[in-house]
């Protein structure tokens, strides 16, 4: 089977194509033909050799995927092979090989059926379309309540706003770049869109009648201290993603004075994929693919040329060979 090796980290990296052979489901486990994979920041870490803990060379990467069972091992329930499924975040292209391949195996609690045969925007159900329910739900939302996303192009941040606009809230993004807000003022879910650069507080401002936002969630570690003064007293932070390196800076004054809620959001549970599931099936939430790839290790390499350049609106999805 075709696969992409991850031979050695850093930039450039040692990216390898490569033919394996097929893995065989062992117990408990389901061998899944893959559909469609994610390229994600986290895949990004550990090529570049930031994201070294649980990690050993070569490896398959790759977990954001969808697919299909093709055969279970001992133990696992029958009824799987045939069905379309999408990943629960795990160990899957971190601790054993992931999905920048034509098959991969994983246990079968890992897996989330799905109602429909998987395409390119089915990888994204768990991560980051899943990731991001759990994220909102943490930020308590009622409706009318004013959200700021910081890092609103990127996936979690990017469908975080409109599982929250869903929930009835007042959507306020925040982009790194011109071309990446106007595709975000392209979208419904946001009531305002402003730049990094731009003084976005001021925005939450106008939208809050200087009462301040009553929620944040930042996909970056970027804009913390920004983002507490923008809070109203009582708001709530929300922390699901870092991008830079090292400690980000906190905010601990402002934390205090605005007695903010300051919560941190991991990956999603079942629970949060099934319901992502249910709103892209409802039409009510759209994946978003920035771009196609088929698996190869060029691409790879032009996926994570992307990703560290911040260029990418939502994901770019890999696709193995039909």
């Amino acid at each position: 089977m075709r696969v992409v090796l991850l031979e050695a980290a850093g930039l450039p990296p040692v990216l390898r194509d490569a033919d394996l052979p097929p893995p065989e489901p062992g117990p408990g486990e389901a061998l899944v033909r893959v559909a469609a994979c994610g390229f994600s920041h986290h895949d990004a870490l550990i090529i570049e050799g930031t994201l070294r803990r649980g990690v050993t060379l070569p490896r398959v990467l790759g977990h954001e995927a969808a697919g299909e069972v093709v055969a279970v091992g001992e133990g696992a329930p029958p009824e799987l092979v045939g069905a379309s499924v999408v990943l629960l975040p795990g160990d899957v292209g971190h601790r054993r090989d992931g999905a920048f391949a034509e098959l991969l195996t994983a246990p079968a609690g890992a897996l989330v059926v799905l109602p429909s045969p998987a395409d390119a925007r089915s990888a994204l159900l768990a991560s980051p379309v899943g990731v991001a329910v759990k994220a909102v739900d943490a930020c308590r939302l009622r409706p009318g309540a004013t959200l700021i996303v910081a890092g609103a192009s990127g996936g979690v941040g990017l469908h975080a706003a409109q599982v929250a606009a869903v929930a009835g809230a007042v959507v306020v993004g925040v982009a790194g770049s011109p071309a990446k807000a106007a595709a975000l003022e392209a979208m419904s879910c946001f009531a305002a869109v402003a730049l990094d650069a731009d003084p976005w507080e001021e925005v939450a401002a106008a939208l809050t009648g200087d009462a301040g936002a009553d929620a944040a969630l930042d996909a970056t570690g970027l804009a913390l201290p920004r983002l507490a003064r923008a809070l109203r007293r009582g708001g709530r932070l929300a922390l699901v993603g870092q991008v830079a390196r090292g400690d980000a800076p906190f905010p601990v004054a402002e934390a205090i004075f605005r007695e903010l809620a300051v919560i941190g959001s991991l990956g999603a549970e079942r629970e949060h994929v099934e319901r992502a599931a249910q709103l892209v099936a409802d039409g009510a939430v759209a994946p978003v693919v920035d771009e196609e790839l088929p698996l190869s290790a060029a691409s790879v390499a032009h996926a994570l040329r992307r990703v560290k350049a911040r260029e990418v609106v939502g994901r770019v999805v890999l696709r193995p060979p039909r």
